[in-house]
């Protein structure tokens, strides 16, 4: 039941509007969405529900049609589903909850969406129906990793399922490292250096290492090579004069200075990264498992001539662990207007079905990124069904991950993180305390 929807007092949402109108929606649409919607919630009412609505960020994140009837079959309800990939679709839902058009009950989110719509009243804490979960059912509960909840927290209460993530690993090409008399693994940033080093040696011609930095591609790269560096986070915004700070501003200037990125590397995007290790001429990159896959039908194989490992938490040998592991995290929510309804237990129904091994292991294979539960990683036929590269220190790394740096400013700590990433690279001989100062001005500068 809920008491109330109103906004947190320590926020200034009059702000939080105007940073979204700059970056996500027209002036008008935004200060619009952010007046009606405080005020005591509707009651839940007692009336059974026998039809739900969903709508998935990407089709091969929908369960088969099996899986539906299952669903309906055992709990009586019809889960009603459409495709809404647009990456604004919270503007969309903040128009439609404006102009009184009834909301899915359930949406498919960004997650750093988490403290806007949770700040705009459109999707409720899930709390309870989660407690309901671990009681029905602990030990199907209790394979799911912590990171699907620490996720989905904001300020506080959990607002949302954040059960897929696409954890950052380190690609490299063994068999050009071979040829430099290199095995192993990166287990330290320094030896990811050394790695690409070592490529660059044996294959002069090919990019020893992917990186990219053109604008408008997002910055999620930054901030999980950034956490995994030791760069210590206020909500989304580096502190870049710190050790983990001035060791990310340097790591990329090493990588420019030796020419081990593309001399375009300010043109290069994520799609140029990602094509050039597939074909051969990239040598190393940090980029997510399931590319794995697309590796593999272009005649790599993976233990033959690449292999890949979660991204060091260490900048050198010797040195203790100062990074954190963090993915960028696809989450589910339930709208206001299921509790309105009185479709929120229901819909918590429909949280658990995507999290049942089988939904999870059938919905990895069509493309999805790996679900945050043991139910699936911790199976081997599962895991060699979908991705046999993926090991034990691969599972490990993806089931104790950390929080992903998101707050209400992250919208525009993203668009400064592109920017300050494209000067890095720009300037690779430029003292990086120098950098440092520069570009924190302007990442502190968004609190203003």
């Amino acid at each position: 039941m809920l008491s109330q929807r109103n906004f947190n007092g320590s926020i200034n949402v009059s702000s939080v509007a105007k940073r979204l109108a700059r970056q996500m929606l027209p002036a008008a649409a935004v200060l619009a969405a952010f007046t009606g919607v405080v005020g005591p919630a509707a009651a839940q009412s007692d009336e059974a529900v026998s039809e739900l609505t969903a709508w998935f960020a990407r089709e091969y994140t929908v369960p088969s049609r099996e899986k539906l009837a299952a669903f309906k079959e055992e709990t009586g309800i019809t889960l009603s589903v459409d495709i809404q990939p647009n990456d604004n679709l919270f503007a969309q839902l903040i128009r439609m909850r404006d102009a009184g058009l009834d909301l899915p009950d359930i949406v498919h989110l960004d997650g750093f969406l988490r403290p806007v719509v949770a700040e705009a009243g459109v999707v409720v804490p899930i709390q309870d129906v989660v407690d309901q979960w671990a009681a029905d059912d602990p030990d199907g509960f209790a394979q799911i990793y912590e990171s699907t909840w620490s996720d989905g927290m904001w300020n506080g209460q959990l607002y949302g399922m954040a059960n897929t993530a696409s954890m950052e690993e380190v690609y490299f090409r063994t068999d050009w490292l071979e040829q430099a008399g290199v095995s192993g693994v990166p287990k330290t940033w320094d030896e990811v250096l050394d790695f690409a080093r070592a490529i660059k040696k044996a294959q002069p011609d090919i990019v020893p290492f992917g990186w990219w930095a053109q604008r408008g591609n997002g910055a999620n790269l930054m901030f999980s090579s950034m956490s995994a560096m030791g760069v210590e986070f206020d909500g989304s915004i580096p502190n870049l004069k710190g050790d983990g700070g001035q060791y990310w501003i340097n790591f990329l200037q090493t990588l420019v200075r030796e020419e081990l990125v593309s001399r375009e590397v300010v043109a290069w995007n994520e799609d140029n990264m990602r094509g050039g290790f597939i074909a051969s001429n990239v040598g190393m990159m940090l980029d997510s498992a399931p590319t794995s896959s697309d590796a593999k039908s272009a005649g790599l194989e993976a233990g033959v001539n690449f292999s890949i490992v979660p991204m060091p938490i260490r900048h050198s040998e010797g040195d203790s662990d100062s990074g954190v592991l963090v993915s960028p995290a696809r989450t589910f929510f339930i709208t206001i207007d299921a509790a309105e309804r009185g479709a929120k237990d229901e819909a918590g129904l429909v949280l658990r079905m995507l999290m049942q091994p089988d939904v999870s292991l059938e919905l990895m294979l069509a493309g999805a990124d790996p679900h945050r539960t043991d139910g699936v990683l911790a199976d081997s036929d599962a895991v060699q069904q979908w991705l046999p590269i993926w090991d034990e220190d691969n599972i490990a790394a993806f089931s104790n991950q950390g929080m992903f740096p998101v707050d209400l400013d992250f919208p525009s700590s993203e668009d400064v993180m592109e920017r300050f990433n494209e000067f890095v690279v720009s300037n690779p001989d430029m003292d990086p305390m120098e950098v440092a100062e520069k570009w924190q001005l302007r990442f502190n500068a968004i609190r203003d």
